[in-house]
């Protein structure tokens, strides 16, 4: 959630590859992965009395991240644990590759950490099997932090299991030290096409000898989720069920096949490994690429591993003829709090910390995104790097111009739609299946998770 889905999914660190997680992973119930197979589990458990005890508490706390995420949050422990000298919180951190199979065996076991940073395609899964606490019956957590709206984003089937840690937007990543060096010229990427992008990606073939290539038009669930609106349809419907027509999204599939074929995309052997490639290895940091989808909050850890390319924010493309109002902006991450904590009020108090107390918030930046709650944000927006600024700035953009209502949870089964994605962009890369088969694959294979587990 990412080049992946989230995301909101900052990978800087180096760790396994998740293509090789993936393929281990299509071996086991029909491809799904650890946390989708579990989904029929319950993960709950005999929650504390919500109050604060009087005597000293450890707090486990889990997140993914790279090393700037850790350190930030590292610091923004220290600074909780010395403003409640009672409360110790014990970190535990991964990347985005091993962080969700992690949890669910610890959550499976009944060792689940007390406050867990969480992600939108995982949220209501955990909410319906029991294993989250409904922050919205804690009197320890300041609801007054945001609008209700942005709770919304949040709530499961009336509880709030959810709180939103920052915003977040897809955009599209441009190396304009390469572009430069080139001697090329962007399309006006407020007004243009996946056409102009293609055509922009040939010349960037022919410019460069072909050592450098245009884009590559895939990136985690969120390309598909904007591509679907781009045609007036969603991914998942209110309804939870997958709504997107196979043959519109098998066309995104066939688009990407057809780039790589004329040379404005690498060959599809680099498309796969890019779509599970932790962040400093991508195909725009290495050079191979000079525009790639990216979500917002992550220029700054892009920019560092560019070692100094110039990367800008711009806008995604369209279909021609298509409404520009597509966008939508979505939590980066949440913080929930498991249901099998024994301190509920504690944890709380670490949540409302985390995305509310002034000198906190101002530590941790924009970091996982461009922060929810109005107030904080206005409180860091002084004090942001100037591509945290720019980070900003675009989502301030696309909060303008959205379209329809914000994005619902992924819905319980669909944890692992970034994995099953992944299988099928294969197929078509490498010619074994259609589009419109890959796309109906798709569909079947994600709606029969989503109704098993229901």
């Amino acid at each position: 959630m990412p080049q992946h889905t989230s995301p909101s999914r900052s990978t800087e660190s180096s760790g396994p590859s998740r293509r090789t997680t993936v393929r281990a992973l299509a071996a086991l119930a029909g491809g799904t992965a650890l946390t989708a197979a579990t989904t029929s589990c319950a993960v709950g458990g005999t929650t504390g009395p919500d109050r604060l005890s009087d005597g000293p508490v450890t707090l486990r706390m889990t997140w993914w991240g790279g090393d700037a995420r850790h350190q930030a949050t590292h610091k923004a422990i220290a600074l909780f644990e010395k403003k409640y000298p009672r409360i110790t919180v014990e970190a535990e951190f991964a990347d985005w590759n091993g962080y969700w199979d992690r949890l669910a065996t610890s959550a499976a076991g009944g060792n689940a950490p007390d406050v867990i940073q969480n992600d939108i395609a995982y949220l209501a899964s955990y909410a319906e099997r029991g294993g989250l606490f409904d922050l919205g019956r804690s009197e320890h957590f300041d609801a007054s932090l945001f609008t209700e709206e942005t709770l919304d984003t949040g709530r499961h089937n009336g509880g709030l299991y959810g709180v939103p840690a920052s915003v977040t937007s897809m955009a599209m990543l441009v190396n304009r030290t390469i572009v430069d060096e080139l001697g090329l010229r962007l399309p006006d990427t407020r007004s243009w096409t996946w056409d102009d992008l293609e055509k922009f990606g040939r010349e960037v073939t022919r410019a460069s000898g072909g050592k450098v290539h245009g884009s590559i038009p895939l990136g985690g669930p969120g390309i598909p989720i904007l591509w679907a609106r781009q045609h007036r349809q969603e991914l998942f419907g209110r309804d939870g069920s997958v709504a997107v027509d196979p043959d519109v999204l098998g066309g995104l599939w066939e688009m990407t096949r057809d780039w790589s074929d004329n040379g404005a995309a690498p060959g599809a052997g680099v498309i796969v490994d890019s779509q599970v490639l932790p962040l400093d290895q991508s195909p725009i940091v290495t050079g191979k690429v000079v525009i790639s989808p990216s979500w917002c909050n992550q220029l700054i850890a892009y920019k560092a591993a560019a070692g100094g390319d110039e990367l800008e924010l711009v806008d995604l493309p369209t279909r021609t003829g298509s409404p520009r109002r597509h966008q939508f902006v979505k939590p980066g991450m949440y913080w929930s709090i498991s249901s099998q904590t024994q301190h509920p009020a504690e944890a709380a108090l670490l949540v409302n910390f985390l995305v509310g107390d002034e000198q906190c918030t101002k530590l941790l930046g924009a970091e996982r995104g461009i922060p929810a709650a109005a107030r904080t944000r206005e409180n860091i927006a002084p004090s942001l790097a100037p591509d945290d600024t720019a980070a900003l700035r675009y989502i301030e953009r696309m909060e303008k111009n959205l379209a329809g209502a914000p994005l619902p949870l992924f819905p319980n089964g669909a944890s692992a739609v970034e994995d099953i994605l992944q299988r099928y962009v294969e197929e078509v890369l490498f010619g074994r299946s259609s589009g419109p088969e890959a796309g109906a694959g798709f569909v079947d294979e994600l709606s029969g998770l989503i109704e098993s587990a229901s």
